[in-house]
Protein backbone atom coordinates (compact mmCIF):
# COMPACT_ATOMS: atom_id res chain seq x y z
CA UNK A 1 0.00 0.00 0.00
CA UNK A 2 1.30 3.62 -1.07
CA UNK A 3 1.84 5.70 2.00
CA UNK A 4 0.84 9.24 1.00
CA UNK A 5 3.81 11.81 2.18
CA UNK A 6 3.73 15.19 2.35
CA UNK A 7 4.98 18.79 4.10
CA UNK A 8 4.13 22.22 3.77
CA UNK A 9 5.94 24.44 3.71
CA UNK A 10 9.30 22.67 2.06
CA UNK A 11 11.68 24.05 4.52
CA UNK A 12 9.94 22.86 7.28
CA UNK A 13 12.11 21.91 10.27
CA UNK A 14 14.84 24.08 8.75
CA UNK A 15 14.42 27.64 8.66
CA UNK A 16 16.59 28.58 12.28
CA UNK A 17 19.58 27.53 13.56
CA UNK A 18 17.48 25.87 16.07
CA UNK A 19 15.26 24.20 13.67
CA UNK A 20 11.80 25.43 13.16
CA UNK A 21 9.26 23.08 15.17
CA UNK A 22 7.00 21.08 14.01
CA UNK A 23 4.15 18.52 13.53
CA UNK A 24 3.35 15.23 12.13
CA UNK A 25 0.15 13.62 11.52
CA UNK A 26 -0.29 10.50 10.68
CA UNK A 27 -3.17 8.68 9.45
CA UNK A 28 -4.21 4.87 10.19
CA UNK A 29 -7.09 2.23 8.82
CA UNK A 30 -9.57 1.57 11.64
CA UNK A 31 -10.71 -1.47 12.41
CA UNK A 32 -13.62 -0.11 15.20
CA UNK A 33 -14.46 2.52 17.55
CA UNK A 34 -11.14 1.98 19.92
CA UNK A 35 -8.86 0.07 17.15
CA UNK A 36 -6.08 1.15 15.60
CA UNK A 37 -4.50 -1.20 12.59
CA UNK A 38 -1.11 0.56 12.79
CA UNK A 39 1.32 -2.49 12.26
CA UNK A 40 3.43 -2.59 9.12
CA UNK A 41 2.30 -1.64 6.03
CA UNK A 42 -0.92 0.25 8.10
CA UNK A 43 0.07 3.86 7.33
CA UNK A 44 -1.86 5.44 4.90
CA UNK A 45 -0.44 8.92 5.41
CA UNK A 46 2.03 10.86 7.37
CA UNK A 47 1.98 14.64 6.66
CA UNK A 48 4.16 17.15 8.22
CA UNK A 49 2.79 21.02 8.87
CA UNK A 50 4.02 23.82 10.91
CA UNK A 51 2.67 24.67 14.56
CA UNK A 52 0.04 27.08 13.72
CA UNK A 53 -0.03 29.84 16.39
CA UNK A 54 -2.90 29.21 19.69
CA UNK A 55 -2.68 25.63 18.97
CA UNK A 56 -0.69 23.94 22.14
CA UNK A 57 -3.27 24.08 24.49
CA UNK A 58 -4.96 21.26 25.95
CA UNK A 59 -6.81 20.58 29.33
CA UNK A 60 -7.65 17.85 31.62
CA UNK A 61 -11.15 17.84 33.48
CA UNK A 62 -13.04 16.23 36.50
CA UNK A 63 -16.74 15.02 36.36
CA UNK A 64 -17.57 15.46 40.35
CA UNK A 65 -21.05 16.21 41.34
CA UNK A 66 -22.48 17.11 44.74
CA UNK A 67 -24.99 14.41 46.15
CA UNK A 68 -26.78 15.09 49.23
CA UNK A 69 -26.64 12.60 52.19
CA UNK A 70 -23.51 11.97 50.32
CA UNK A 71 -21.54 12.25 53.41
CA UNK A 72 -23.97 10.41 55.57
CA UNK A 73 -23.96 7.35 53.36
CA UNK A 74 -19.55 7.73 53.20
CA UNK A 75 -20.20 6.85 57.09
CA UNK A 76 -22.97 3.58 56.90
CA UNK A 77 -19.85 2.41 53.60
CA UNK A 78 -17.05 2.83 55.89
CA UNK A 79 -19.03 1.52 58.99
CA UNK A 80 -20.03 -1.61 57.01
CA UNK A 81 -16.85 -2.39 55.82
CA UNK A 82 -15.83 -2.14 59.56
CA UNK A 83 -18.28 -4.80 60.27
CA UNK A 84 -16.32 -6.95 58.05
CA UNK A 85 -13.05 -6.47 59.55
CA UNK A 86 -11.10 -8.72 61.82
CA UNK A 87 -10.80 -7.46 65.59
CA UNK A 88 -13.09 -4.61 65.29
CA UNK A 89 -15.02 -4.82 68.65
CA UNK A 90 -18.87 -4.97 68.26
CA UNK A 91 -20.10 -2.23 70.09
CA UNK A 92 -17.89 0.16 68.08
CA UNK A 93 -19.25 -1.25 64.85
CA UNK A 94 -22.38 -1.04 65.89
CA UNK A 95 -22.07 2.98 67.52
CA UNK A 96 -20.60 3.93 63.51
CA UNK A 97 -23.61 1.97 61.99
CA UNK A 98 -25.65 3.59 64.68
CA UNK A 99 -24.70 7.29 64.43
CA UNK A 100 -24.91 7.32 60.17
CA UNK A 101 -28.38 5.71 60.63
CA UNK A 102 -29.28 8.70 62.84
CA UNK A 103 -27.76 11.44 61.37
CA UNK A 104 -29.75 10.11 58.58
CA UNK A 105 -32.82 10.19 60.28
CA UNK A 106 -32.33 13.30 61.49
CA UNK A 107 -31.70 14.90 57.92
CA UNK A 108 -35.05 13.23 57.04
CA UNK A 109 -37.02 14.55 59.76
CA UNK A 110 -35.50 18.04 59.49
CA UNK A 111 -36.40 18.42 55.68
CA UNK A 112 -39.96 17.51 56.83
CA UNK A 113 -40.59 19.58 59.41
CA UNK A 114 -39.20 22.76 57.69
CA UNK A 115 -41.15 22.32 54.33
CA UNK A 116 -42.98 25.07 55.24
CA UNK A 117 -39.88 27.07 55.86
CA UNK A 118 -40.26 27.36 59.78
CA UNK A 119 -36.88 26.42 60.30
CA UNK A 120 -35.05 28.66 57.61
CA UNK A 121 -37.30 31.77 59.21
CA UNK A 122 -35.42 31.47 62.20
CA UNK A 123 -31.94 32.26 60.19
CA UNK A 124 -31.04 28.09 60.02
CA UNK A 125 -30.65 25.99 56.95
CA UNK A 126 -30.84 22.21 56.93
CA UNK A 127 -27.57 20.44 56.98
CA UNK A 128 -28.22 18.15 53.87
CA UNK A 129 -24.68 16.33 54.42
CA UNK A 130 -23.73 17.28 50.73
CA UNK A 131 -20.71 15.19 49.46
CA UNK A 132 -18.78 16.06 46.20
CA UNK A 133 -18.53 12.50 44.60
CA UNK A 134 -16.14 11.58 41.50
CA UNK A 135 -18.22 10.00 38.39
CA UNK A 136 -15.62 9.20 36.63
CA UNK A 137 -14.45 10.73 33.04
CA UNK A 138 -17.70 11.42 30.52
CA UNK A 139 -15.96 13.27 27.69
CA UNK A 140 -12.75 13.15 25.07
CA UNK A 141 -9.87 15.91 24.27
CA UNK A 142 -10.43 17.62 21.60
CA UNK A 143 -7.74 19.70 19.68
CA UNK A 144 -7.92 21.80 16.82
CA UNK A 145 -4.97 23.50 14.32
CA UNK A 146 -6.20 26.02 11.89
CA UNK A 147 -3.49 26.62 9.69
CA UNK A 148 -2.90 29.40 6.74
CA UNK A 149 -1.06 28.31 3.76
CA UNK A 150 -0.12 30.69 1.09
CA UNK A 151 1.14 29.05 -1.97
CA UNK A 152 4.03 30.79 -3.78
CA UNK A 153 3.98 28.68 -7.04
CA UNK A 154 2.79 25.97 -9.05
CA UNK A 155 4.29 23.24 -7.15
CA UNK A 156 2.97 24.27 -3.57
CA UNK A 157 -0.61 24.52 -5.06
CA UNK A 158 -0.52 21.08 -5.64
CA UNK A 159 0.88 20.38 -2.53
CA UNK A 160 -1.39 22.13 -0.44
CA UNK A 161 -4.10 21.12 -2.46
CA UNK A 162 -2.99 17.27 -2.30
CA UNK A 163 -2.96 17.67 1.82
CA UNK A 164 -6.47 19.34 1.74
CA UNK A 165 -7.69 15.94 -0.25
CA UNK A 166 -5.92 13.75 2.06
CA UNK A 167 -7.33 14.89 5.10
CA UNK A 168 -11.17 14.72 3.83
CA UNK A 169 -10.17 11.51 3.06
CA UNK A 170 -9.49 10.67 6.41
CA UNK A 171 -12.62 12.64 7.60
CA UNK A 172 -14.92 10.63 5.63
CA UNK A 173 -16.36 7.06 6.41
CA UNK A 174 -16.35 4.54 3.71
CA UNK A 175 -18.26 2.12 2.85
CA UNK A 176 -18.04 -1.33 4.63
CA UNK A 177 -18.27 -3.45 1.25
CA UNK A 178 -15.45 -0.88 -0.05
CA UNK A 179 -17.50 0.10 -3.34
CA UNK A 180 -19.03 3.95 -4.08
CA UNK A 181 -22.77 3.28 -4.11
CA UNK A 182 -24.31 3.70 -1.18
CA UNK A 183 -27.82 2.31 -2.22
CA UNK A 184 -25.47 -1.46 -3.02
CA UNK A 185 -23.75 -0.95 1.40
CA UNK A 186 -25.73 -1.49 4.45
CA UNK A 187 -23.29 -0.21 7.00
CA UNK A 188 -20.66 2.45 6.55
CA UNK A 189 -17.25 1.66 8.12
CA UNK A 190 -15.84 4.24 10.89
CA UNK A 191 -12.99 6.63 9.33
CA UNK A 192 -9.26 6.92 9.77
CA UNK A 193 -7.79 6.77 12.93
CA UNK A 194 -4.89 9.95 13.30
CA UNK A 195 -1.86 9.93 15.67
CA UNK A 196 -0.17 13.88 16.30
CA UNK A 197 3.32 14.21 17.33
CA UNK A 198 5.41 17.36 17.80
CA UNK A 199 8.78 17.73 16.56
CA UNK A 200 11.53 19.46 17.54
CA UNK A 201 13.76 20.86 14.09
CA UNK A 202 17.21 21.52 13.35
CA UNK A 203 19.85 18.56 14.07
CA UNK A 204 17.72 17.06 16.80
CA UNK A 205 14.46 16.15 14.76
CA UNK A 206 12.49 14.39 17.65
CA UNK A 207 9.93 14.08 19.84
CA UNK A 208 9.54 17.48 22.51
CA UNK A 209 8.84 15.94 25.54
CA UNK A 210 8.15 19.33 26.87
CA UNK A 211 4.55 19.77 25.35
CA UNK A 212 1.79 18.03 25.55
CA UNK A 213 1.25 14.45 24.07
CA UNK A 214 -2.29 13.54 21.80
CA UNK A 215 -3.99 10.50 21.98
CA UNK A 216 -4.82 8.68 19.09
CA UNK A 217 -7.77 10.51 17.52
CA UNK A 218 -10.51 11.27 14.65
CA UNK A 219 -11.22 14.30 12.94
CA UNK A 220 -14.37 15.43 13.80
CA UNK A 221 -14.30 18.91 12.02
CA UNK A 222 -12.68 19.74 9.26
CA UNK A 223 -13.44 23.31 7.42
CA UNK A 224 -11.31 24.60 4.40
CA UNK A 225 -11.65 28.47 3.32
CA UNK A 226 -10.36 29.26 -0.37
CA UNK A 227 -11.38 33.21 0.70
CA UNK A 228 -9.87 33.54 4.21
CA UNK A 229 -9.31 36.96 3.37
CA UNK A 230 -12.39 38.35 2.14
CA UNK A 231 -11.30 38.65 -1.42
CA UNK A 232 -11.39 36.09 -3.92
CA UNK A 233 -8.54 35.70 -5.88
CA UNK A 234 -6.62 33.10 -7.68
CA UNK A 235 -3.12 32.32 -9.37
CA UNK A 236 -3.08 32.00 -12.79
CA UNK A 237 -3.57 28.34 -12.96
CA UNK A 238 -6.64 28.47 -11.01
CA UNK A 239 -5.07 27.81 -7.48
CA UNK A 240 -6.23 30.09 -4.57
CA UNK A 241 -3.44 32.55 -3.48
CA UNK A 242 -4.82 31.11 0.39
CA UNK A 243 -6.48 28.79 1.72
CA UNK A 244 -7.17 28.28 5.62
CA UNK A 245 -7.49 24.61 6.93
CA UNK A 246 -8.87 24.16 10.38
CA UNK A 247 -9.34 20.11 12.15
CA UNK A 248 -10.45 19.39 15.18
CA UNK A 249 -9.32 15.84 16.35
CA UNK A 250 -10.95 14.33 19.14
CA UNK A 251 -9.17 11.22 21.24
CA UNK A 252 -10.59 8.01 21.24
CA UNK A 253 -9.31 7.16 24.86
CA UNK A 254 -9.46 8.51 27.87
CA UNK A 255 -6.11 10.16 29.77
CA UNK A 256 -5.15 8.04 32.85
CA UNK A 257 -3.17 9.29 35.79
CA UNK A 258 -0.37 7.05 36.81
CA UNK A 259 -0.68 7.24 40.19
CA UNK A 260 -1.45 3.78 40.59
CA UNK A 261 1.57 2.11 38.21
CA UNK A 262 3.94 4.12 39.84
CA UNK A 263 2.69 3.11 43.36
CA UNK A 264 2.47 -0.73 42.39
CA UNK A 265 5.87 -0.73 40.81
CA UNK A 266 7.51 1.20 44.28
CA UNK A 267 5.09 -1.48 46.48
CA UNK A 268 6.70 -4.25 44.25
CA UNK A 269 10.18 -2.93 44.44
CA UNK A 270 10.10 -2.60 48.14
CA UNK A 271 8.83 -6.17 48.43
CA UNK A 272 11.31 -7.35 46.58
CA UNK A 273 14.09 -5.59 48.92
CA UNK A 274 12.26 -6.89 52.11
CA UNK A 275 12.42 -11.03 50.46
CA UNK A 276 15.93 -10.02 49.91
CA UNK A 277 17.01 -9.31 53.20
CA UNK A 278 14.85 -12.13 54.94
CA UNK A 279 16.98 -14.50 52.48
CA UNK A 280 20.26 -13.32 53.25
CA UNK A 281 19.23 -13.56 57.20
CA UNK A 282 18.22 -16.70 56.55
CA UNK A 283 21.51 -17.96 55.21
CA UNK A 284 22.84 -20.97 56.93
CA UNK A 285 26.88 -20.85 57.93
CA UNK A 286 29.05 -23.07 55.86
CA UNK A 287 28.95 -26.71 57.25
CA UNK A 288 25.47 -26.94 58.72
CA UNK A 289 21.78 -27.89 57.83
CA UNK A 290 18.89 -26.83 59.68
CA UNK A 291 18.21 -29.06 62.22
CA UNK A 292 21.51 -30.80 62.26
CA UNK A 293 24.24 -30.75 64.55
CA UNK A 294 27.73 -29.14 63.57
CA UNK A 295 30.98 -28.88 65.26
CA UNK A 296 32.31 -25.73 66.62
CA UNK A 297 35.42 -24.96 68.46
CA UNK A 298 36.07 -28.69 68.89
CA UNK A 299 32.51 -29.75 70.20
CA UNK A 300 29.38 -31.22 69.03
CA UNK A 301 26.49 -28.45 68.99
CA UNK A 302 22.99 -29.68 68.13
CA UNK A 303 20.51 -26.72 66.34
CA UNK A 304 17.86 -25.76 68.31
CA UNK A 305 15.40 -27.50 66.58
CA UNK A 306 17.33 -30.46 66.57
CA UNK A 307 17.37 -29.82 70.03
CA UNK A 308 13.28 -29.92 70.54
CA UNK A 309 13.51 -32.69 68.68
CA UNK A 310 15.52 -35.47 70.84
CA UNK A 311 14.11 -33.98 74.19
CA UNK A 312 15.19 -30.47 74.59
CA UNK A 313 19.44 -30.58 75.24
Amino acid sequence: MTVFLSEFPTSLGKESSAGQHYMIIESFESLNATTTVDGSGKKLSSIGLYIPAGSLNTSFTGNYEGIEGGETNVQRGQALLARAQVGAGPAGRFSQLSSAALESLVQTFTKSVDSGGFIRAQGLAPNNHLALAYNGPNTFREHTFAFKFFPKNQEESFRVNDIITEFKQGTLPRLSGGGQEQLKDAFFKSPRHHKIKFLMGGTLQDNNTFLFKIGTSVITSMIVNYDPQGTVGFHDNGAPVSVDLSLTFKEITLPISTDAITRTRRNTETSIAGQQAQAANDVVPAGTVPGSSAIVNGELKFSDDRKRLIGGL
